[in-house]
Parts: structure tokens; sequence; C-alpha cells
């Protein structure tokens, strides 16, 4: 596929579904790359926890994006600070994790809101045409455009159903490694040196 045809496509797309698929699109653009970056990020963390749990002294060569490898660093760089002060480390870690994730959370939100948008603004346009051109079959004239403000929820709802299932998969998965790497933290405090 070429990019002429892409961008034909994505055009009829908009023509399909007016002028409130250009945000939906933007949306679901939004919704995808938070998906896979969250993904690959917690496929990191799993593997370098495992690699903490399985040789705590190689706690010196974990570096990286992921939540844990940040932990680690940060775990590393305040070693003279109290257990308390370290634990809230790990916690400002997991919260600025926890923060990017809940993003999807929030798109999971504001897409259906978004395509319920696109469609009263449709019926709107479609009702306001057809009083004003009074056509002789109303009927072919509101099928059609229906059909097109409809296409703006479906594309919402969409969005919203990945944007759901990411949060609460990639949730679940933060929090499992947050409390593996707490438990972790406690029974290897004293070889992060």
């Amino acid at each position: 596929m070429n990019i002429a045809s892409a961008f034909s496509s994505l055009f009829a797309l908009i023509e399909l579904g007016g002028g409130f698929t250009i945000p939906l699109i933007l949306a679901s653009l939004l919704t995808g790359a938070l998906v896979l970056e969250q993904l690959w990020l917690s496929f990191l963390s799993g593997r370098r926890l495992k690699k903490l749990q399985l040789n705590p002294t190689q706690v010196k060569s974990i570096r990286g994006m992921d939540m844990v490898s940040r932990m680690v660093t940060h775990l590393r760089s305040s070693l003279q600070s109290t257990e308390e002060e370290q634990k809230r480390v790990l916690d400002r870690v997991y919260n600025r994790f926890e923060r990017r994730i809940n993003w999807l959370n929030l798109m999971a939100s504001i897409a259906p809101l978004l395509g319920l948008l696109g469609t009263v603004a449709g019926m709107i346009r479609i009702f306001s045409t057809v009083a004003a051109s009074k056509p002789k079959n109303p009927l072919a004239d509101l099928s059609g455009g229906i059909s097109e403000a409809l296409f703006a929820t479906g594309g919402g709802l969409v969005i919203a159903i990945v944007a759901a299932l990411a949060y609460h998969y990639l949730s679940s998965r933060l929090e499992t490694h947050g409390e593996a790497m707490a438990e972790w933290f406690t029974q290897n405090r004293n070889k992060l040196t």
C-alpha cells in the first residue's frame, strides 16, 4: 500500500464518519501508541524482575526505561537513605508508571463521548438538511446520514473497548510487578551496594 492510497483511504474514512472522525483517529493513534509502549515496558519489567529474583547479585547490571530498572537505579542512588525513604522512592517510581497507564483509562472514558458527539452533530446536520431541502423521499436521505452518524459512535466504542481492556491488563501487570519488586527489596536491601 503506497502513501497516496493510504491517504485516500483515510479521507474516505473521514467522509464516511464526518468531521468528528478526525478526533477519533487521533484518539485511536494515541491509544495505540500508549498500549504498545506500556506493553513493551511491562514486558521489560517482567524480564528484569525475573533476572533479579533468580540472581539478586545482578542488581548492578540492571538498566533501562522500565519500572523495575528505574526502581533499581533510584534505590542504588539512595543507598545512604533509611529504609522508609527508599520505600518512598519505590512508591514514587511506581506512581509515575501508574500515571502513564491512567491515560488509557481516560481514553476509554473520552472515546465514546467523542463518538456520541459525532453522532449528535451528524444527526443535527442530517435533519436540518432534510428540513431545509424538503426532499421527495426523506427516508433515503436520512438513512445515508444516519449510517454516517453511527459510524462515529462505533469508532468511539471500539477505541474505548481497546483502551479499557489494555488499561485493566496493564494495571494488573504493573501492580504485580510493583508488589514483587517491594518484596524483592525487603529481602535483598543489603545487596544493592
